[in-house]
């Protein structure tokens, strides 16, 4: 569709190293991971429809997602050849509520998760890190939440990329941050 691609020339792939190299797309309110701030207001740039008329739809049936309002969603696009990756991390508690979904649109790999727990308690105890991977394979959906979402670091090894290309999309509800409004108040 000729739009379609109109759109895409307007909102190009992007290279970054944040949380590892990969080529990347975002919508919805913009998170300042610097200032830890979820700007208010109007969307930097405006979900495209069919995340509201397809995409949520969908989302809503799904248990954990049934009270969450996604209003930022952002694309990744893993090139092995490139040997991108995503690092292992937990997301911000304070810039997205629990759920946290991906979608798997192309490519195949495993995902690692770390119980950070018992990482944080290992110098004490010195029990074993555990950490469990799980396949995603194209036209997955994965839901983060409870245990999952705060215990557990997330993150893909460049040789858990087991397709030339993966491509996902990360959907959350991200609360955004009251601005201040000066007062004005009357010496009368």
């Amino acid at each position: 569709n000729n739009n379609n691609n109109n759109n895409n020339n307007k909102h190009p792939w992007k290279f970054s190293r944040f949380n590892g190299p990969h080529f990347g797309k975002r919508w919805g309110v913009h998170c300042n991971l610097r200032d830890r701030r979820v700007s208010n207001g109007t969307a930097e740039r405006p979900m495209p429809d069919f995340f509201s008329t397809l995409l949520w739809p969908k989302l809503q049936r799904v248990e954990a997602m049934m009270a969450c309002q996604p209003n930022e969603a952002n694309a990744i696009d893993y090139r092995t050849k490139d040997g991108h990756y995503l690092s292992h991390h937990v997301d911000d508690r304070q810039l997205s509520k629990e759920p946290i979904a991906n979608l798997s649109l192309a490519g195949n790999c495993y995902m690692s998760y770390t119980n950070m727990k018992h990482k944080n308690r290992k110098r004490q105890h010195e029990q074993p890190c555990h950490t469990n991977k799980v396949l995603l394979r194209a036209r997955t959906l994965q839901v983060m939440t409870g245990k999952s979402r705060y215990d557990y670091s997330h993150g893909i090894e460049k040789h858990d990329l087991l397709s030339d290309r993966r491509v996902s999309v990360t959907m959350r509800e991200s609360p955004t941050t009251a601005t201040a409004t000066p007062t004005v108040t009357s010496s009368r």
